[in-house]
């Protein structure tokens, strides 16, 4: 058994997304634009699980949500798997990048608490640095990607799984599942809130159909 598509979903936005703070593992709520972006690429994902017929020609295909247990991805989750019809599955391992003592802070408020070069290193994407003294790159995919590929290998053949999680550890579980190095992380752009990237289940590595892709208010489909 294995997933036909598997849609890695980034959020939808919250006030720390807009203000520029570090959220980590701290657990915020969505804004008012962010429940709107969920109910757009509701609408979106919708369109896409329609698009993908059972093996046995009729009907959709079976179809699993799985989220972060982090409110802001949870919620989003909810929304999604309510337009789809079916239940939400929490997995703990999909939080996002834990970001130590950088947490609540914005980058101005990380380097006058002297921490700027500890930030500085981080985002030169150096090997071994931690977000804020606690996680690594390569420890947040590992997990990210650990989950991503059990929760696809239980799914019925030719399903649909959607992943409703966080930008750091969903662009470094990409990358892992792509089979490609973690560091440097800019070999994807940040996913934006409540867009996602589309992958193909493989062997060795997974194939890569789309990235930052969504859904317009207007329902035109978007991606670069």
């Amino acid at each position: 058994m294995t997933a036909r598509r598997v849609v890695l979903c980034r959020h939808g936005r919250t006030v720390h997304n807009h203000a520029g703070v570090w959220q980590g593992q701290l657990d915020t709520d969505l804004d008012d634009t962010g429940r709107a972006q969920a109910v757009v690429a509701a609408s979106a994902l919708a369109r896409l699980a329609a698009g993908m017929p059972s093996p046995s020609g009729a009907g959709r295909g079976p179809v699993v949500v799985v989220s972060s247990d982090l409110r802001r991805a949870a919620d989003t989750a909810a929304v999604v798997a309510d337009r789809l019809g079916v239940e939400v599955q929490l997995d703990k391992r999909l939080r996002e990048i834990d970001v130590g003592r950088w947490q609540g802070l914005d980058r101005e408020e990380i380097v006058a608490a002297g921490m700027g070069e500890d930030l500085a290193r981080w985002l030169r994407d150096e090997e071994d640095s931690r977000a804020g003294g606690a996680e690594r790159r390569r420890d947040v995919a590992e997990r990210g990607a650990g989950a991503v590929r059990e929760h696809a290998a239980n799914l019925a053949d030719g399903g649909l799984l959607v992943v409703v999680s966080h930008g750091a550890i969903l662009r470094a579980t990409a990358l892992a599942l792509l089979g490609l190095r973690i560091v440097p992380s800019r070999w994807l752009g940040t996913l934006r809130n409540c867009h996602w990237a589309e992958l193909a289940p493989g062997e060795p590595n997974w194939r890569l159909l789309a990235y930052n892709a969504g859904g317009e208010p207007d329902g035109a489909p978007s991606a670069w």
